[in-house]
């Protein structure tokens, strides 16, 4: 016999009544009223408010325009929602969303779909399409995994779709449901230890009890927990809380897409709707930063998140900020051997070194690059390294020089280098001056 163990998707259900509101192309096209816009402001007309609808504050709460300003994502990155199905068909989501024959339990009416395309409207509704809303991420593929029927779903085919996300290279998972009981279930232990291990991000909803308390699957070893926020960045009185969460995110009163008639916007609110944002933002984070694998990106967004005092019962979190996710470099710390040899320290990652070379001429340093997740290493006859995604931006190893290279440095911005003789010469490479 199957197991099941029933879960709640994570709505407030009191707030979560949904009025839809239709909007054709042409509509929208006049809604606007401003002449000039930032390059990382998208035309589409509920951004700025559509009636009855205020704008969407979330999107200034986490500095998403910013963020927009230095990438909009790109359809490398794969954010896979397993949840109650997306409805593919509203045009806000037109080629945006993969499904794979198998994997979850396959399409339903677009009536059953309200939770999980809420959810892929936060997460990626097409900008700059003159329809409805914008979700964070505007380049990354949805790829959606039906494993609940409504509000409820069994242990086996959730464990199931995690699974199937993970094998169809889901570089992020978006779980907004919590199980019952105060233990995770060892199958969907499992399943999450087998995502992980695949390399996705499994990203997941607190809850919405109100109490303190940890809730599955979001306190599951690895996973990234998310709570939600109201409008004064205080948390929401629904939102499971507790020192387990590793991220608050808003999550009351959010503007995303309808699953009814064609061009549906909704407003809603829950942790449901704090997770997938923060699932925008890893993807956004994937796509800045390539060669970040999950853990990576997850320490990214949690290291450069906001320190924030509740106003209303003094508990300090961290709130998301996809802005400075993208602006701070990732801390890397290295040490390097005459032989070649790298070391790499606290949350660093070791791309390679040399200390299997034929050459006789030590290494005399390192440095690292932008991203910090590669970096260069010299040698004291001006040959230069690169490893990880360092770009080759030249050497000295073709030029006779006077005196050996004994040091190096990386340039503020990590797209570029000096190489710096004994006898004070100095070599510069990438936008090094």
């Amino acid at each position: 016999m199957r197991q099941k163990t029933i879960l709640a998707i994570l709505v407030a259900s009191i707030t979560f009544g949904f009025s839809p509101l239709t909007l054709s192309a042409s509509e929208s096209a006049v809604a606007r009223t401003d002449d000039f816009r930032s390059v990382s402001s998208p035309n589409d007309p509920c951004f700025d408010g559509c009636a009855p609808y205020a704008a969407p504050w979330y999107f200034e709460a986490i500095g998403a325009e910013a963020a927009w300003e230095i990438t909009t994502g790109t359809k490398d990155v794969t954010v896979a929602i397993v949840d109650t199905g997306v409805h593919d068909q509203h045009p806000d989501l037109t080629g945006r969303v993969r499904r794979v024959p198998g994997c979850g339990l396959g399409p339903t009416n677009s009536a059953d779909t309200s939770h999980g395309t809420f959810i892929a409207g936060l997460i990626g509704a097409i900008a700059n399409n003159s329809i409805s809303t914008t979700g964070l991420d505007w380049g990354a593929e949805i790829l959606d995994v039906r494993v609940l029927n409504g509000g409820n779903g069994s242990t086996h085919d959730i464990a199931a779709g995690i699974k199937c996300a993970a094998a169809n290279n889901a570089d992020i998972i978006s779980l907004s449901f919590v199980q019952k009981g105060s233990q995770l279930s060892p199958i969907l232990q499992a399943a999450i230890n087998e995502a992980q291990a695949a390399g996705s991000l499994v990203v997941a909803a607190a809850g919405n009890d109100g109490y303190e308390r940890q809730r599955f699957p979001a306190a599951a070893e690895g996973v990234l927990s998310v709570g939600a926020l109201n409008e004064a960045l205080d948390m929401a009185s629904f939102s499971t809380r507790g020192n387990w969460i590793d991220l608050m995110a808003p999550g009351d009163n959010m503007l995303s897409l309808g699953a009814g008639s064609s061009n549906a916007v909704r407003r809603g609110s829950g942790s449901s709707f704090a997770a997938p944002l923060v699932a925008a933002a890893a993807s956004l984070v994937k796509a800045h930063f390539p060669y970040f694998e999950a853990v990576q990106i997850s320490s990214q967004l949690v290291r450069t998140a906001r320190v924030h005092t509740d106003q209303g019962n003094g508990t300090t979190y961290r709130i998301l900020s996809i802005e400075q996710a993208l602006k701070q470099p990732y801390r890397s710390h290295w040490q390097v051997t005459k032989a070649g040899q790298v070391v790499a320290l606290g949350e660093s990652k070791h791309f390679g070194d040399l200390a299997n070379g034929s050459s006789q001429r030590d290494v005399v340093a390192i440095a690292a690059n932008r991203t910090g997740l590669g970096y260069w290493l010299a040698r004291s006859d001006g040959e230069v390294s690169a490893f990880g995604d360092a770009a080759n931006l030249g050497d000295l190893k073709e030029i006779d020089l006077n005196r050996p290279i004994v040091d190096m440095a990386s340039t503020p911005s990590g797209n570029g280098y000096w190489l710096v003789a004994s006898d004070g010469g100095i070599f510069s490479f990438g936008d090094a001056q």
